[in-house]
């Protein structure tokens, strides 16, 4: 098995996350498939942190264009499935209206998989930008009742921050700490870490729960959920729908306009 992990990051300018996530996707899936790692473009964020420059509904839309083409690259490259790795949630509507191959996103899966663990889960970020499109992703998928208040960690820290992290910890599970404790108290049966980067900081330094409530591996879950996805469908036939919200009736097209020329270009690796 085959599953392309789409980053929302220049993720070949952050090596110890990108080494991090390999050695992650190697325990999930042990000898049974490979999960490749993909980035966007090196010079996308024209030096900006994508916590910071995603906020804006306009930015989002270009500078995470190429994550479009790249789903139907993955499909006609053989992968099994495409992850979208990111809780900035890009497209995906769009994608699955693309492809036919499962497309999993981290924040939906986290969502669903956190509400057979508990009854009301608590996503917590690593910015208030990021908490706002996880709030945002928990709306639209419906989840708002099973989905206590989404906060995020004091101080905020963007992307080259939580990098560093990596190699000093400490300050940052204490804040990812006092705010999942925060969230306990109200109530949270779940801890959800709710942006990649801390979400893998977090699993690398064993954090795996608050009290009595879990931290969800999110990047473990989803990879684990597009397996079982993607055996589905290769078993069972089991497919997106096509009817209505996913609908498309000239797959032909869709591959024309993605891998034309002139589209939009394919991931740095």
């Amino acid at each position: 098995m085959r599953i392309w992990h789409q980053s929302s990051t220049e993720i070949d300018g952050l090596g110890v996350y990108k080494r991090a996530l390999l050695a992650h996707a190697a325990r999930i899936l042990g000898g049974e498939g490979r999960i490749e790692i993909h980035g966007i473009p090196a010079g996308r964020y024209q030096g900006r942190a994508p916590s910071d420059a995603l906020g804006n509904a306009f930015v989002h839309h270009l500078v995470l264009e190429p994550v479009l083409a790249n789903a139907v690259r993955a499909e006609a490259e053989g992968f099994d499935a495409f992850v979208i790795g990111s809780f900035s949630e890009p497209f995906l509507r769009e994608l699955r209206s693309a492809v036919d191959i499962p497309v999993v996103s981290l924040t939906e899966a986290s969502l669903l998989v956190a509400c057979s663990l508990g009854r009301y889960s608590a996503p917590v970020s690593n910015a208030p930008t990021t908490a706002w499109m996880t709030r945002t992703s928990v709306e639209a998928h419906g989840l708002a009742s099973r989905v206590l208040r989404v906060q995020s960690i004091d101080p905020p820290l963007d992307e080259p921050a939580l990098a560093r992290g990596f190699e000093q910890p400490g300050p940052v599970i204490e804040s990812f700490t006092r705010a999942a404790l925060r969230a306990v108290a109200d109530g949270a049966d779940v801890i959800i870490p709710a942006e990649g980067m801390l979400a893998e900081l977090l699993y690398a330094n064993g954090v795996t729960s608050i009290g009595a409530a879990p931290v969800l591996d999110v990047f473990g879950t989803a990879w684990a959920y597009a397996a079982m996805l993607a055996g589905l469908r290769g078993h069972r036939s089991l497919h997106t729908g096509r009817a209505w919200h996913h609908r498309r009736e000239d797959a032909a097209f869709v591959r024309e306009l993605a891998l034309q020329p002139h589209g939009p270009q394919g991931s740095a690796r």
